[in-house]
């Protein structure tokens, strides 16, 4: 209880009011989700018999990674002090201990996703107490980041540390990846997630996760690939075949795992 109190104490109390409501009104959003749920069983239904068991991974190791993949993230940030760090897709919440390091490092974040995640991240932030005022947030209401970042290689932005943690598929992620590229300085570092990410991961996902189906259902049409083409992955094979093989990126092997790669631009490489 005094815990609470302090916590109010240094929020104030116009602060703790607003943070309240913001999360009532969470909560109130996730009920209305339920509303959906014959709807997800139907799904069930038409998949009847689909399995993937491409990954395997306990409780504990999924953990472990999120840990290790952060850690090689707050590394890498801490060694480019001052410098200009791109996020492409940031997720439904803030990393506040990330984002702290970063204004400690006087870092020059950009965040690049849908108009409502970033309004929401911004809000969340400030709610804090966290001076968002040098953060640029590059929002689309519709479509994909594509024409955003086509967007900052008109406007001649380029940045030091690009991470791309987004849709995962061939068809968004191939031009996204080439126009990370462009933005990217020569010596600079592309943080790739989910490498060995598949369509079926996501559909096994969808079948077991009332939550996941609900929130990724409307944003991947599964039905634009193969039933071969959803085995494969996707990232895995654009970040091979194009930014190591095409493009003369090299893997950093200390700050990478199986399914989280740090890669570096040739210092030679032409903007």
């Amino acid at each position: 209880m005094i815990s609470i109190f302090r916590k109010v104490k240094e929020l104030g109390y116009s602060k703790t009011i607003i943070l309240i409501i913001n999360r009532l009104s969470r909560y109130l959003n996730r009920l209305s989700r339920y509303l959906f749920l014959p709807q997800w069983y139907i799904y069930k239904l038409k998949n009847l018999g689909f399995s993937d068991r491409t990954f395997n991974n306990t409780g504990c190791e999924v953990e472990l990674a999120l840990e290790t993949k952060e850690h090689f993230i707050r590394t890498i940030l801490s060694q480019n002090k001052g410098k200009k760090f791109l996020e492409i897709e940031i997720g439904e919440y803030p990393n506040i201990k990330r984002v702290n390091l970063m204004q400690e490092s006087e870092i020059q974040y950009t965040a690049c996703d849908f108009e409502a995640v970033c309004k929401s991240h911004k809000k969340a932030l400030e709610i804090r107490g966290i001076d968002t005022t040098n953060m640029k947030f590059a929002s689309n209401r519709v479509g994909a980041y594509c024409w955003t970042l086509f967007e900052m290689l008109i406007n001649k932005e380029r940045f030091d540390v690009i991470y791309l943690d987004g849709h995962h598929t061939f068809y968004v992620d191939l031009p996204a990846i080439f126009l990370a590229h462009y933005i990217l300085i020569p010596g600079g570092y592309l943080l790739v997630d989910d490498i060995e990410w598949t369509c079926n991961f996501l559909k096994n996902n969808l079948l077991r996760s009332f939550h996941d189906w609900y929130f990724y259902n409307r944003m991947y049409d599964l039905a634009e690939y193969e039933i071969e083409q959803q085995s494969i992955p996707h990232i895995k094979m654009i970040t091979e075949q194009i930014l190591v093989a095409e493009l003369g990126y090299s893997k950093i092997e200390s700050y990478s795992t199986p399914a989280w790669w740090t890669l570096q631009k040739p210092i030679t490489a032409e903007l």
